[in-house]
């Protein structure tokens, strides 16, 4: 039994008046004012940050054999205890073998939870496909994903698609009986598809204004549905580069903060200086911190304490409502109850952080796996 006391508890909803939590065999067990324990001088403590829709980061990819056991170990440094590793449209070759490296860090014990695979492609729109290689693209198929992701529907937790292509609504249908996570992105939809899609069991957008058409004021497409459609949670990149910060707080006003919840969508160059780099097979320039291949954006060098630091101090969103956006909204969303809190029952995943929003210490299943010196 171990207590971490004299903190600043934010449970994933709301702060608490409560100064202690006590957890064992990496399970909170309890909230109270406990002056027993270690004194963590007043640092704020949260749920672990959860990052649903990430390429890669410290100079690593998720499609790079390896790749991903090596991410989760970099991920603890910046407060993130559990993420999706996202694929980019491949071969199905490649995209097997992303399966299998994901398979395999799902049982690394030394960093972040690797919550399972996020499949992003190979069912998108091919002119709304960003840098995800045209080759790869799909038209939505039961019996294609089946094929692709045999031997691995188990670790299957979140595919995006566009549900308007030949097969997409099948599709969509098919994984939500499977229990996945569904997402509309890399989309043309218009909003009587999109509306359609959700009846079935889409529950999220990828990266919300991100490889969709601009909203239009007839023709309201994913955009317009994603906004005010209350069965829809809203993703979106928290680096201010994507999308401006006005529209992060056009977003957080419209949905609540209850529906919407920020990513990272990083490749390799996160947490790396400016250079070459890849995501999947395509070669990417960094400079200024900003990933184009050519002269459009391509995933992001953000991560997610980053991004909280951003949504508290450019898009002017309550630091309560940006940890939210951050821990119990994404754990939500893939249906995971005993993630992103901080209440008796949950895993014991937590993050303290010092007056400016730093990362002091990240616990996973109760163990310290990083310490700011």
């Amino acid at each position: 039994m171990t207590t971490l006391s004299n903190i600043k508890l934010f449970d994933g909803t709301h702060f608490r008046d409560e100064t202690s939590i006590t957890f064992h065999d990496g399970i909170i067990t309890e909230l109270g004012n406990m002056t027993c324990g270690i004194d963590m001088g007043g640092q704020m403590l949260t749920p672990g940050l959860i990052d649903l829709h990430m390429h890669g980061q410290m100079g690593e990819n998720s499609m790079r054999p390896g790749g991903v056991m090596r991410i989760s170990a970099t991920q603890v440094q910046f407060g993130v205890t559990s993420f999706c590793p996202a694929s980019v449209t491949d071969s199905d070759e490649n995209t097997r073998i992303f399966l299998e490296n994901v398979r395999q860090a799902m049982t690394y014990r030394k960093g972040a939870r690797v919550l399972g695979a996020y499949l992003e492609g190979p069912y998108l729109d091919h002119d709304l496909r960003g840098v995800h290689d045209d080759r790869y693209i799909k038209d939505p198929s039961i019996s294609h994903y089946c094929a692709l992701v045999d031997g691995y529907e188990d670790i299957i937790v979140r595919v995006t698609l566009a549900p308007e292509k030949d097969g997409g609504m099948e599709l969509v249908q098919y994984l939500t009986d499977q229990g996945i996570t569904v997402s509309i992105g890399h989309s043309a939809a218009s909003a009587d598809e999109t509306r359609k899609a959700i009846r079935l069991g889409i529950n999220t957008t990828t990266h919300t204004f991100n490889a969709m058409r601009p909203l239009h004021h007839r023709q309201p497409g994913v955009l317009g549905v994603a906004l005010t459609h209350p069965g829809i949670s809203t993703e979106f990149i928290a680096d201010m580069v994507h999308i401006n910060p006005l529209i992060v707080k056009l977003i957080y006003l419209a949905k609540g903060v209850e529906r919407c919840f920020c990513c990272t969508d990083s490749m390799e160059a996160a947490g790396m200086p400016d250079c070459d780099y890849q995501l999947g097979i395509n070669a990417i320039s960094v400079e200024n911190g900003i990933a184009r291949k050519g002269d459009r954006l391509a995933g992001s060098t953000l991560t997610m304490d980053r991004g909280l630091r951003l949504l508290v101090e450019e898009a002017d969103i309550p630091l309560r409502d940006a940890l939210r956006m951050g821990t119990r909204n994404p754990a939500e969303i893939i249906g995971r109850r005993d993630l992103g809190r901080l209440l008796p029952g949950a895993k014991a995943d937590f993050v303290l952080w010092n007056e400016t929003l730093q990362v002091t210490a990240t616990y996973v299943d109760g163990q310290c796996l990083y310490h700011a010196d």
